[in-house]
């Protein structure tokens, strides 16, 4: 892995249909769900200083959250929703992300992945070529939530969702 990689955690989601912030599900243990996530990119990004949490502006924070700075965490509040009043879903916290730092290249995790492990994120890491690198499920889809996004291909995500040439039924990206 030749670029320095900034691990990104996406919980923006508004939980709607689950009725509770998924970030802040418990784990077995007692944690939440995005501390679990934390310590596993803290394995799998040892040199990185910061973590960066992807959230939706009005997501719920518990006093970890609120005190981020103490943590080395950096919390990155998605941009608003389209002109439709539609979030964009998780395309929303990577195009954050890369605004945030246009020349980053983003080891991104979905804070709903509690099974992903640090050796899966160093295999990926080990496996990473661009445009995007991500794992495929048992049924051969792309698992793009749990992927390395270099600049390139998070403006080819941008330029997708703003000519509506995304992502069709199939997940697959134009890039």
């Amino acid at each position: 892995m030749a670029a320095e990689l900034k691990p990104l955690i996406l919980a923006g989601s508004r939980s709607t249909r689950m009725g509770s912030p998924k970030h802040l599900l418990k784990c077995p243990d007692g944690t939440p769900l995005y501390q679990r996530q934390i310590r596993l990119l803290r394995n799998a990004c040892p040199t990185a200083t910061t973590i960066y949490i992807s959230l939706a502006k009005d997501s719920e924070k518990d006093p970890d959250l609120r005190g981020a700075g103490r943590h080395k965490l950096q919390i990155i509040y998605d941009l608003d929703a389209n002109e439709t009043d539609q979030s964009l879903g998780p395309a929303q916290g990577l195009l954050t992300a890369h605004q945030h730092d246009l020349t980053a290249t983003w080891l991104v995790l979905a804070v709903d992945y509690p099974l992903v492990s640090t050796d899966m994120l160093g295999q990926l890491q080990d496996a990473y070529q661009s445009p995007v690198t991500c794992f495929r499920n048992a049924d051969g889809y792309c698992e793009p939530l749990i992927g390395i996004w270099p600049p390139e291909a998070l403006r080819r995500l941008g330029q997708n969702i703003r000519h509506v040439t995304g992502p069709g039924p199939r997940p697959s990206l134009n890039i």
